[in-house]
């Protein structure tokens, strides 16, 4: 599983939209975290070389640009904090990272292993004062130990994030090795390249031995392999929810396949975090349809990977769903509420899409919508949709 020959070649397929949601994201977010007037250190903790050998950046240059952004910014009202820096952790590809990014400063490569790593920052004084963003795609599934999430929470950092692929398929993969399950993969399936993972790693790994009972089931007949990946990927982000706040999880499939191939997990403890990390990925994602879709049918992704859209996947109703969400008697505050979609839909809708539907609902009086204040400066009813801005809270109508 961690064989990467030829992965970087070119960029494509899958890493062609992580990394724009990646570049989508690091903006607002660097604004919005170093008004905190607090140091930011962005680990990418499986970094690579930096840039594919087709000239395209790869996650180390697109945060090194990042950075050069704000240290090179003469606006001083825009960073009023440039204490950033980035830490990229890479064995294999480090002298070709060390070259990639010799012309950005506060960027520094650190020969060596993800767990290597992580445990210096758990035990830095210095670490310990900074705001934490973790990019974590690794190649494979072994070095995932899910006790590392856990001693990240303990080091009460004033804000951590983390953004990380998982190869949900891959774990299940080895899952039914190990079992000796093998029987219930298809015959094209290949085997994971490194054998040394047993159920005790898996275990370590998945935070519990839950996924045994979800492959016996498969095993059994009672699921199948799409049934026990969802399962899966359902306990393991509650798991990660009962460290961070808020997470979600997004499906993705090429459209050949029903099986996700990799789930692309967010968390973090600040609501802000999540709606904009939902908006700019349902963002990133749109545009990278847009963009494929100008190209030659031939070389074209288009066709290749699935919307993560709940609505096709599981049926949703957003329209109803928000019905459901609001008290039956009183009013919810409109920031919840777009909580309680996201966690619930993922990155299925933007922001400007779930104003849409209430704008909807509001003309439709299915919905009652508060203001404060209620009315504008030039003393018409106001409209606004502004959680920052106003007070707006929302409520069935009676």
């Amino acid at each position: 599983m961690s064989n990467t020959k030829g992965f970087f070649e070119e960029k494509k397929g899958w890493s062609l939209i992580k990394d724009m949601i990646i570049n989508d994201y690091l903006s607002p977010y660097i604004a919005k975290i170093l008004f905190t007037r607090k140091p930011l250190i962005i680990v990418d903790c499986f970094a690579g070389k930096g840039k594919f050998n087709d000239g395209a950046d790869g996650s180390p240059l697109i945060i090194a640009k990042h950075i050069k952004n704000v240290l090179e910014n003469q606006n001083v009202n825009a960073y009023p904090n440039k204490e950033i820096c980035a830490c990229f952790i890479e064995k294999k590809y480090s002298k070709d990272l060390k070259d990639n990014i010799k012309d950005y400063k506060n960027c520094k490569v650190y020969k060596g292993t993800y767990e290597k790593y992580i445990e210096k920052l758990l035990k830095s004084d210095t670490v310990n004062k900074c705001n934490v963003f973790l990019y974590i795609d690794p190649y494979g599934i072994k070095n995932l130990d899910f006790d590392y999430f856990k001693q990240i929470k303990e080091k009460n950092f004033p804000s951590v994030e983390i953004l990380m692929n998982f190869n949900s398929f891959g774990f299940l993969r080895e899952a039914c090795r190990v079992l000796k399950y093998e029987k219930i993969l298809r015959e094209d399936d290949e085997m994971p390249e490194d054998e040394s993972i047993g159920i005790v790693k898996l275990d370590q790994i998945a935070g519990g031995s839950y996924w045994q009972g979800i492959v016996k089931d498969k095993y059994d007949g009672k699921i199948d392999m799409k049934q026990a990946e969802d399962l899966f990927m359902q306990e393991y982000s509650n798991k990660i929810s009962n460290i961070f706040k808020y997470t979600i999880n997004i499906p993705i499939k090429e459209k050949s396949e029903n099986m996700p191939k990799y789930r692309m997990l967010f968390a973090s403890n600040h609501d802000d975090a999540l709606l904009l990390m939902a908006d700019r990925m349902h963002k990133a994602w749109k545009n990278f349809e847009e963009q494929e879709k100008t190209k030659d049918p031939q070389t074209s992704l288009y066709e290749l990977y699935d919307f993560p859209d709940m609505k096709k996947i599981k049926g949703y109703n957003p329209e109803e769903d928000i019905k459901l969400f609001l008290p039956s008697k009183g009013k919810m505050n409109l920031k919840n509420l777009y909580i309680k979609m996201i966690l619930k839909y993922g990155i299925s809708y933007s922001i400007t899409d779930y104003k849409e539907i209430l704008q909807n609902l509001e003309k439709t009086n299915l919905i009652e919508v508060q203001r404060v204040p209620e009315k504008t400066n030039n003393g018409k009813m106001s409209k606004s949709w502004n959680y920052d801005k106003h007070k707006i809270t929302i409520g069935l109508k009676q």
